[in-house]
């Protein structure tokens, strides 16, 4: 492995000579410059991890040579040395972009610390940086975000349904972003100019259903003051997406099925069919199959919207996307709050891997959003997250740690087991072939249960 490379950038030879030596001692790799000019070159050349610059030196100074060093590269991890009572120009350096600074005199057992506090900065701000560059780039499609293979499954079958006029079914559970998919199809399809209208049918009343899809004439029930135009009529030449369609009543499927066959509607409380030309979108978080089996949804319906299925993975099955959608998320919640905040620690990113996520993407959006609401911090800390998140992250893990060792006892157990068998049961030489003292084999034997 390459050493971590460090250069050291002060015209006091002494100071020089000292840190090269315990830095090297102390494995890494010393570049030294008597000068800004010399640092600079050295920089050009040697390509550091982290530059040790002292601010006042004569010619070119220390923040001359941090400005330089940040224009040629914006990630440079840059730590300014400063004397007594110049904390003001060590205070310019860090808004400047400098990573951290140092006073002397120092211990330079404080100065690796620093060195290593850069590292991890530095390492951060460049994972941050590549994640926003993935964002922009292959990892989306519409709103839609993920860069793990089952997303880019869904964004290959989206891309392919969109030119076409058939209908699609987007199953998978709450929160994983059903509509967003219908959205982002009806945005790259031919009906892109024309309306998208959405209806959810979890939990309405029937007649409120029907009602909202094909329209009512006045006086068609108590409150039908006035003619309505239903939401199937105004889609018209674009796309009715229809939500939790498993809610849909039954005796509403056997009409929602008839438009489907006939491209007509009948407005509740009239005689006249209305031509409708639009585009079906359905999802539903339930199992139709299931339901048909109990005789809750049509079979004859469900063939009809399932021309194409799109289904959308829950998040804990897509672990790899997480990193991506927290940031993104974290990057639009900022700005919408004038907050600075730049990304997540490493330790906060592992709470958020460790969590299962039962509310999927629209759960880690308003864990998000929070978080960024709550927090003061440039940079999101573990201690940031909400304590239900932290919470089930360490019971995960201690979970997942109770099983390893369960596995590990179990081999453990059964390679005891097969040795005893093969030398007979006489400890002595089975403790001996297992690399163990007769009493450390005696205690395994014990602890382990093994008969």
């Amino acid at each position: 492995m390459d050493k971590t490379k460090i250069l050291l950038v002060d015209d006091e030879v002494d100071l020089l000579r000292g840190c090269h030596g315990f830095l090297t001692a102390e494995g890494y790799a010393v570049v030294t410059a008597a000068s800004g000019q010399e640092g600079l070159a050295q920089f050009d050349a040697e390509a550091p991890d982290v530059t040790v610059v002292d601010l006042k030196m004569p010619g070119m100074d220390g923040m001359a040579v941090l400005k330089r060093i940040l224009a040629r590269d914006p990630d440079a991890a840059v730590l300014v040395i400063t004397g007594y009572g110049t904390i003001d120009k060590a205070i310019a350096a860090l808004k400047a972009g400098a990573s951290d600074f140092i006073q002397k005199p120092f211990e330079l057992e404080a100065l690796v610390i620093a060195i290593e506090q850069a590292l991890k900065a530095r390492r951060l701000k460049v994972e941050n940086r590549v994640l926003k560059q993935v964002l922009a780039t292959r990892v989306r499609f519409e709103n839609i975000i993920g860069k793990s293979a089952a997303m880019a499954r869904v964004f290959d079958l989206m891309r392919k349904v969109s030119d076409l006029d058939a209908q699609v079914l987007i199953t998978g559970e709450s929160g994983t972003g059903k509509e967003l998919v219908a959205r982002g199809i009806h945005a790259h399809s031919a009906r892109r100019e024309m309306p998208f209208l959405a209806l959810n049918c979890g939990g309405m009343p029937e007649s409120l259903v029907e009602s909202e899809l094909f329209g009512h004439v006045k006086g068609a029930f108590t409150d039908a003051k006035q003619d309505r135009t239903g939401l199937i009529e105004h889609a018209r030449g674009g796309t009715f997406f229809l939500n939790e369609i498993g809610e849909l009543p039954m005796s509403l499927q056997v009409k929602f099925l008839r438009v489907l066959e006939d491209h007509q509607i009948r407005k509740v409380g009239s005689n006249r069919e209305v031509e409708i030309d639009m585009r079906l979108i359905c999802a539903t978080n339930q199992d139709l199959k299931a339901l048909i089996a109990k005789g809750a949804f049509r079979e004859d319906l469900f063939y009809r919207i399932n021309t194409i299925e799109i289904h959308l993975p829950p998040l804990r099955q897509r672990p790899e996307d997480i990193d991506l959608l927290a940031h993104h998320f974290l990057t639009h919640f900022a700005e919408a709050q004038a907050k600075a905040i730049t990304g997540l620690s490493r330790d906060a990113l592992s709470v958020l891997r460790a969590h299962s996520w039962p509310g999927n993407v629209r759960e880690l959006m308003h864990v998000m959003e929070q978080v960024v609401a709550l927090s003061d911090s440039a940079v999101i800390q573990r201690a940031d997250l909400p304590e239900s998140i932290v919470s089930a992250a360490s019971h995960a893990s201690v979970k997942a740690e109770g099983h390893l060792q369960a596995r590990v006892a179990a081999y453990e157990k059964q390679v005891i087991r097969d040795a005893l068998e093969k030398y007979a049961g006489n400890i002595t030489q089975t403790a001996k072939a297992l690399g163990l003292t007769r009493s450390g084999l005696q205690k395994k034997i014990t602890r382990l249960a093994v008969r």
